[in-house]
């Protein structure tokens, strides 16, 4: 079965649990989860771990809460106050969660569909 997932936004206990209410299973569902992964929940960290953690049956966008993360992560833009990306951030392996974060698409085109976060740009060529 294939499962569409949007905005976990650093909710990894929530997301367990839908993954446990709909019955998925690794070696049989993938998912997809249609960016924003990070910030505004208080497990950003954990919830990239979940997602690793499901290798090839998971397929995560980047929405803009992860491109912000990116953005600070690489001096480019500071923090928002309310922002709760601190864990990765501060993380002894924060490198490897942004080098595995960045390699993440904004779009994925397959079978007919098209997925992303939150819209098209006119100028994208399918």
């Amino acid at each position: 079965m294939h499962y569409i997932v949007g905005d976990v936004q650093g909710c990894c206990d929530a997301f367990d649990r839908l993954l446990t209410e709909i019955g998925f299973s690794p070696s049989r569902d993938h998912v997809v989860v249609l960016g924003d992964l990070v910030n505004r929940g208080p497990q950003s960290l954990a919830t990239l771990k979940r997602l690793r953690a499901l290798g090839s049956a998971a397929t995560c966008l980047l929405g803009n809460h992860d491109l912000h993360l990116l953005a600070v992560a690489h001096g480019v833009r500071p923090a928002h106050g309310d922002d709760t990306i601190a864990d990765i951030l501060d993380s002894p392996q924060r490198d490897e969660w942004i080098a595995w974060l960045r390699q993440h698409r904004l779009a994925v085109h397959d079978q007919g569909w098209l997925m992303v976060h939150a819209g098209v740009v006119p100028q994208w060529d399918l």
